[in-house]
């Protein structure tokens, strides 16, 4: 019997890998391309937000932030209700390297569902789904 787990970790260990091959080219690190992804759909969000958004936990978040502030990929603005707080925002580059991974992502994921009809797609997109569902409940 397959193991699911080891599946669902293959499958992402092999994709994460077509990316990280390319994140050199526009000089970006691991960490950074989802995080650029999440804030193209979320500008102006809180770091608790993307920490949510993107699975990280608090210490990886606070430092991957810092980095990509420093390479001028986002900057901080201070939130208008929540003194504690900082709404973080996209840089011009930073917008631009967003676009770079959405779209190598896609040319990714275009990739890797080749020869793999329609029909079977949504399926295999509904079962993923309810895996998730159950992931939750646990």
């Amino acid at each position: 019997m397959e193991k699911l787990h080891l599946l669902l970790l293959e499958a992402f260990l092999r994709s994460n890998r077509q990316l990280s091959q390319q994140l050199p080219q526009v000089n970006l690190l691991p960490g950074q391309p989802k995080i650029l992804e999440f804030l193209l759909g979320n500008d102006g969000c809180t770091q608790r937000t993307i920490s949510e958004g993107c699975f990280l936990d608090k210490s990886t978040i606070t430092t991957v932030l810092k980095r990509m502030e420093k390479d001028k990929l986002i900057y901080k603005e201070a939130h208008p209700t929540d003194q504690r707080s900082s709404l973080i925002y996209l840089t011009e580059d930073g917008k631009n390297k967003a676009l770079w991974v959405q779209q190598t992502l896609n040319d990714i994921d275009k990739a890797e569902l080749a020869d793999i009809p329609e029909a079977e797609r949504k399926q295999f997109f509904a079962t993923l789904e309810k895996i998730i569902d159950n992931q939750k409940k646990l």
